[in-house]
């Protein structure tokens, strides 16, 4: 009986040592995990913000546009095959598949930063067992993310870098000309108050002449820059070539940050008056 219990003691205690081996086990394997994992997305993220600019020109570059204004994206893509013997044997034999656009990215920068192809799945294959599941935006669902879906996550980061600059460049542009169009109102309602029949050109074809102010057989062309550095010779020369489009008899630039002394030296030989604001009031002044 003593021998009995003992032996009981001695498989419960086997049973413990092999249980807290395969916690410690298994703790060490999440943490790996999530450390591969995390270098994983960090080394991809850090790659694609260094390289975000060339990305987006080489995505205009190999960006397709029918007679219909319709882009296809199909060369900046690529297909790449997804089973690494394939990639290897692609690469070796120097495939098309990788000479361009996202796929030539994942071989030059990507694979080249991790070192080998062996390595970069160590650390996708952890990535996947750390976020199991991928927001699906083709098939409109969530679903469980697969070894084979690395071209698709990389493209997918790359994709949304290019769009998020694609958008901040658009946001920026609209608020310039909102900036813009806000300044011309000031400077037309300043030329109105002083007596001034001023009109509006059109905001396509406008050849560098915003408003065109009219006075006793005067027809001034001006063009408005609500910049925050000095303005450069470009807006001397649209406005000079603004006055003989429009038929005007004067050319005026009005800025709120001052000219540069290039600009000064191109607008006194074209007979171009350069002003601020403030000295819209005295116009009269200046053109006489």
């Amino acid at each position: 009986m003593k021998i009995f219990f003992i032996l009981i003691i001695f498989i419960i205690f086997i049973i413990v040592i092999i249980v807290r081996n395969y916690q410690i086990k298994r703790k060490r394997f999440k943490l790996l995990n999530s450390l591969n994992s995390n270098f994983f997305i960090q080394t991809i993220n850090n790659l694609i913000e260094e390289n975000k600019y060339n990305l987006l020109e080489e995505r205009i570059r190999l960006r397709e546009i029918d007679a219909y204004g319709n882009e296809d994206y199909k060369k900046w893509i690529g297909n790449p095959p997804l089973d690494v013997k394939a990639i290897e044997k692609n690469i070796l034999n120097g495939s098309k598949r990788f000479k361009e656009g996202i796929p030539y990215f994942w071989e030059k920068v990507i694979l080249k930063k991790f070192g080998t192809m062996e390595l970069f799945f160590e650390k996708w294959r952890s990535y996947c067992y750390q976020n199991p599941t991928i927001d699906d935006e083709i098939i409109g669902s969530i679903r469980k993310l697969e070894t084979e879906d690395w071209f698709v996550f990389i493209a997918s980061q790359i994709e949304k870098s290019c769009l998020k600059i694609e958008n901040n460049n658009s946001k920026k542009n609209n608020q310039r000309y909102k900036k813009g169009i806000k300044f011309e109102n000031h400077c037309m309602e300043i030329l109105k108050q002083n007596g001034w029949e001023v009109k509006e050109t059109p905001s396509t074809g406008d050849q560098g002449v915003d408003l065109i102010a009219s006075i006793d057989g005067l027809r001034i062309c001006i063009q408005c820059k609500d910049h925050e550095k000095a303005i450069g010779n470009k807006a001397v020369q649209e406005i000079s070539a603004g006055k003989l489009f429009w038929k005007g008899t004067h050319a005026i630039l009005v800025s709120k940050s001052g000219f540069t002394k290039s600009a000064q030296q191109l607008a006194k030989s074209n007979k171009v008056e350069l002003i601020n604001e403030y000295q819209l009031k005295d116009l009269e002044k200046f053109i006489i």
